[in-house]
Order: C-alpha cells, then sequence, then structure tokens
C-alpha cells in the first residue's frame, strides 16, 4: 500500500493534500503571523500524527475488548534536543493517556494496556526506523 500526500506553496500559505475524506487538506497560513514565530510547525505537525494515531488505536483496543471508559485525554511531549552534528532533532515522544473508567474493569484495561505498549502504526513506525529515500529533480520552465 502507498499514501502519497500533496504539498503546495503560495506566498505564506501552505496547502498539504492528504487525500483523505476526514482530513482532506491542511492549510497553514503564515500571511499575518510574525517571522520569528513561524517556527515548529512540522514538529506540531508530527506530534499530532503521533497523538491521534495512539488515540484511534487505543479506542480500537478498547473498543474490541469492550472496555467501557467515560473520557479520554491524551497529550504528546516532544523533546526537542540536537544529534551529534548538532542538528535539531526531536528526540522523544511522550504520550500521556487519562482513561475514566470504572474500577472492576481495571483487569480488563491492564490487557488494553499491554496491547499498547507496542504503540500504533506512526510511533511504531518511529520507534523502528523508517528507511528514506529522497529524489530531487529540476523542473524547466518550457518557453
Amino acid at each position: 500500500m502507498q499514501l502519497t500526500i500533496k504539498y503546495h506553496r503560495d506566498g505564506d500559505v501552505h496547502t498539504i493534500e492528504t487525500g483523505g475524506a476526514a482530513l482532506p487538506k491542511i492549510v497553514i497560513d503564515n500571511t499575518d503571523i510574525p517571522a520569528d514565530q513561524r517556527g515548529g510547525t512540522a514538529k506540531q505537525l508530527l506530534g499530532s500524527a503521533a497523538l491521534f494515531c495512539y488515540a484511534s488505536a487505543l479506542v480500537a483496543a478498547m473498543d474490541t475488548r469492550a472496555l467501557k471508559y467515560d473520557s479520554l485525554d491524551l497529550a504528546a511531549t516532544l523533546d526537542v534536543g540536537a544529534n551529534e552534528k548538532g542538528q535539531s532533532r526531536v528526540r522523544k515522544i511522550t504520550i500521556d493517556a487519562n482513561v475514566g473508567i470504572d474500577e472492576e474493569d481495571l483487569d480488563l484495561f491492564e490487557r488494553v494496556a499491554r496491547v499498547m505498549k507496542n504503540g500504533c502504526l506512526v510511533t511504531g513506525s518511529l520507534h523502528d526506523g523508517i528507511e528514506m529515500a529522497y529524489n530531487l529533480n529540476p523542473v524547466y520552465d518550457e518557453d
């Protein structure tokens, strides 16, 4: 399976087209944002992707095991540092999840927690490492 995400920039407006029904596009409009406040968007997107994926997998794991929950609140904390070359890198992502359950469902919750130790598609991919390939090609204007 392949998934293609498209990016287009027009001035200070960045549009990411996902091809998805629920999230067809993401628009990042820096038009009125001062230059010194524009950083961090990619980290926010990475953290959001990890958090949403983990939350979705958690809900699926709870639903599969018929674990009833009253509330679900999650947060992702990204620790950013530098690698040995001094390049900025996301060094760690910590996901904290609070699930409101009845006390009598604790055993069921612990089963879900064991399943979730492996993370989800996105967080698991980050654990395992991702093979990357880069193709940078010039495009010439036709006259």
